[in-house]
């Protein structure tokens, strides 16, 4: 069978309380068991707040690829529209996913919530299973009920739930409430029971640790602890707090009452109120708030007495949490209560003050009853599996399906579904709602068709500085346009201060496409892959909430890494770039699937750093790979033109030993060592030449002013300011040697370039040089101009006897290489005969 789990039950705000524990649990329960059925789960992308967490918590028994997410109006208005709109989109997108069988974990979600469940709004061709809890609203209309409103929800799911194939109740309690009071057969009914998570069972204890815990909530000694999972009527709080302050006031001073559980400011004025009415010290009562598994298993530990008063329990989950981490329970004696604690003795009337206080009173002062309680709860405990519990759901779920006949019907097409959406409801859409409807079933039938590989240039479209990153994005960009097609399709898209569009326009100046009239905002779905080519810190505050929003509806995050100086050396950059590149790289490193570096040495940085810095995030983090750039310039989407005097100086660089340097001039590139080195070979005679060709960059004026008054400028010294790529060609054919002196890089692509042309290198000896040129050039050390100088006098003295390193046989990548090593990366095959969707 093919199973798909609705897990919005994990998702509202039922995730704080025992619904959302069962939902996540009863889940994993089921994949872990399911053998040769296939399990999927859905996701409501209006609740996308709790995906991250549960992706997490599923990743290691679903396949993410079975984990999917769906879209809907936001349905605000129980009965409007949008929401009857969003029952049938919803409908139609399990019916794509093509079920044997849907579980809803929880259907009575999505009042005043953007959750939307329902049962057979339109024609569907699987069975329904439905997680029953309990019938509490039903049987107490006047606490539960109080409004025409709520009514009408609570009985349309009373009415949808009796069109399921079969419920699942979480204990004979709510089983038997099933049968009586939805007057259904038993057969259609089973008991599954429930259990608890693994992480809930006695603890060694930190005596210095647990005392800062209970600092924090304001626990003095001992405690009475009560978690009641929610904080509605039946939980009978007054009758707890009553039954507490009726205790000796000597004894009640040595046990405080502690209530845990997420409560608004209402509920804990309303608290506050019964303990001023019963006469209870500011002290004695605690409401501690939600507080996470780990610390609640450290008070259920710690606990002197566990209380559990309610009226009406589908199951109970705190009650078998406290009695597996060791607790001494007590507990109202109906509903499913007694069928969890399993022990008469330990019972009482909820509605009985007297009843409950006696019932503590025998615990907290009858050392061998409360030894007794901790030794059931040990036994007790141990009865209830998850495994059990799924194992029963999956069996009962397999009966039904057998005696059903099989069908392969295709789900409608979403022109179908639009048109019964519009035609089924007499109520008048407003135009913000159709066109939410019309969004919500283009990501919801698109999540299924062509993946798109959104690739970011938001910096080179508006400029392109025809520096290296720049280099890097026109070439990669290139390559990946051409070698793209069939289940997944390359976009270009940019930030444009608002919301990101297709770079359609940008695009076409690449390729023979047709431009669009306008580019316009992108479309993203499930599974689509964003590529960051450029880099874009300086975006980053304005397009990390984007960028978050859409990975936590699918989109999976990458972002190319070319190098982390500004981490390492922010003396080298001006400010604010250091503190930009560092928020830039927090942001990336908390919402990316994958950071994909230029080199190997990155990778390796990039690791440490995040080990030194861990990302906020639930999972284990990025996935950190690498990738070698590619050389070839005529791959690279190259420029074109020569400058009038273009023959006269490569004459010039051709006639005698020419050493050239490649890059942006800024601190880091070592051209100042560079020169002030041949300033010191010059002085001692040696007829050579140095060429530099790069922009002026940041914090090298000083620098630039000597190169532009230099006495040998354009005759030994030449400074080529934004050359071509053509002119950079034929400058790299006229030259000796590339001299890459730079202090830190991400990769070296001139080294590449240079070894391309059979030049020479001379590089400085840094494991990113070592990495792309390996034994195939000249290294030196130091930063001084005699370092240098010295190290080009042994190169000179090697190259006249033939015996310098050859870069002849040094590998090299391709763009086109380069591009396929991303797009494995990213898991993406290319294929060279494709081209790109405009």
């Amino acid at each position: 069978m093919r199973i798909i789990i609705d897990l919005q039950g994990a998702q509202t705000e039922s995730r704080f309380r025992g619904i959302g524990r069962y939902s996540l649990a009863i889940t994993k329960g089921i994949a872990r068991n399911a053998g040769e059925h296939e399990v999927w789960v859905v996701l409501n992308a209006q609740l996308y707040e709790s995906i991250p967490e549960l992706r997490s918590a599923l990743s290691s028994l679903i396949p993410e690829n079975r984990i999917r997410i769906f879209n809907v109006p936001r349905c605000s208005e129980p009965n409007s529209w949008a929401t009857q709109s969003s029952e049938m989109i919803r409908e139609a997108f399990l019916m794509s996913l093509q079920p044997d069988f849907v579980l809803i974990t929880s259907l009575f979600e999505g009042f005043r919530e953007n959750a939307v469940t329902s049962i057979n709004v339109i024609d569907t061709h699987h069975q329904t299973a439905v997680i029953l809890y309990d019938l509490i609203p039903l049987l107490n209309k006047k606490q539960y009920l109080p409004n025409i409103e709520l009514q009408d929800y609570y009985f349309k799911k009373i009415e949808s739930i009796t069109r399921a194939d079969l419920l699942l109740a979480i204990s004979e309690s709510s089983r038997k409430e099933g049968m009586t009071h939805l007057n259904l057969p038993s057969e259609k009914i089973t008991n599954i029971s429930a259990s608890i998570d693994s992480q809930f069972s006695q603890h060694k204890l930190d005596a210095s640790h647990n005392k800062i815990l209970l600092d924090q909530l304001g626990i003095t000694g001992k405690f009475i602890l009560y978690v009641p999972g929610g904080f509605d009527h039946r939980k009978n709080f007054a009758n707890l707090i009553k039954a507490y302050s009726l205790i000796d006031t000597a004894l009640r001073k040595q046990y405080q009452l502690v209530i845990t559980g997420k409560t608004s400011s209402h509920k804990k004025e309303t608290f506050k109120a019964y303990a001023k009415q019963f006469g209870l010290e500011s002290n004695e009562m605690i409401l501690s708030g939600y507080v996470k598994d780990d610390f609640l298993i450290t008070l259920y530990s710690l606990a002197e007495l566990f209380v559990f008063p309610s009226t009406h329990e589908g199951f109970g989950l705190p009650l078998l949490e406290a009695m597996a981490c060791g607790s001494p329970v007590i507990g109202s004696n109906i509903s499913s209560i007694p069928e969890v604690i399993g022990l008469p003795k330990a019972l009482f009337d909820p509605f009985s003050v007297h009843s409950i206080k006696e019932k503590m009173l025998k615990a907290l002062t009858d050392n061998k009853f409360r030894a007794e309680l901790k030794e059931h709860a040990k036994h007790q405990s141990e009865k209830f599996s998850w495994d059990a519990s799924a194992k029963k759901a999956l069996s009962t779920m397999e009966k039904i399906n057998a005696q059903q006949n099989p069908c392969n019907a295709q789900v409608n097409c979403s022109n179908t579904l639009i048109e019964s959406i519009t035609s089924s409801f007499n109520i008048k859409p407003t135009e913000e709602e159709l066109c939410q409807v019309a969004s919500c079933i283009a990501y919801n039938t698109g999540s299924g068709s062509e993946k798109q590989l959104l690739l970011d240039v938001s910096t080179i479209v508006h400029s392109d500085a025809k520096s290296g990153i720049q280099r890097v994005v026109r070439s990669i960009l290139s390559e990946i346009l051409k070698s793209l097609s069939g289940k997944i399709i390359a976009r270009t898209v940019y930030f444009d201060g608002e919301v990101y569009r297709y770079a359609d326009k940008f695009t076409a100046l690449h390729s023979s496409t047709r431009v669009d009239p306008e580019d316009s905002p992108i479309d993203f779905y499930q599974d689509d892959i964003y590529l960051s080519l450029d880099l874009n810190m300086h975006l980053s505050s304005q397009t990390y909430p984007i960028l978050n929003h859409m990975r936590l509806l699918g989109v999976k995050l990458n972002f190319i890494v070319y190098d982390l100086l500004l981490i390492h050396h922010p003396d080298w950059w001006p400010t604010p770039n250091p503190d930009m590149f560092r928020v830039w790289l927090e942001d990336i490193s908390s919402i990316g699937d994958g950071m994909l570096c230029i080199s190997q040495t990155v990778a390796e940085e990039l690791n440490y750093w995040l080990q030194q810095h861990p990302p906020n995030r639930i999972d284990s983090g990025p996935r950190v790979s690498s990738f070698h750039l590619g050389a070839d310039i005529a791959s690279s989407i190259p420029s074109t033109g020569l400058p009038p005097n273009s023959d006269i100086v490569l004459r010039k660089l051709s006639a005698q030993l020419s050493f050239l340097m490649v890059g942006t001039i800024e601190p880091r590139k070592g051209y100042l060592q560079a020169l002030a080195a041949f300033e010191f070979l010059w002085a001692e005679g040696l007829e050579a030449n140095l060429i530099i060709i790069g922009k002026q960059g940041w914090m090298v004026e000083n620098l630039i002013n000597r190169i532009q008054q230099h006495p040998k400028l354009n005759q030994r010294l030449f400074w080529l300011e934004g050359i071509s790529d053509e002119y950079l060609e034929k400058v790299y054919s006229a030259t000796s040697c590339l001299i890459a002196a730079s202090e830190g890089e991400g990769f070296g692509l001139p080294l590449i370039e240079a070894a391309q042309h059979k030049k020479p290198i001379i590089a400085r000896d840094i494991p990113v040089f070592r990495e792309v040129a390996s034994e195939h050039a000249f290294y030196f050390s130091g930063i001084g101009a005699e370092d240098l100088a010295l190290a080009i006098r042994a190169w000179i003295k090697l190259f006249n006897e033939g015996n310098q390193p050859k870069s002849d046989d040094m590998p090299w990548l391709s763009w086109k290489e380069s591009s396929q090593q991303l797009l494995s990366a990213l898991n993406i095959q290319s294929d060279s005969n494709s081209g790109v969707k405009n």
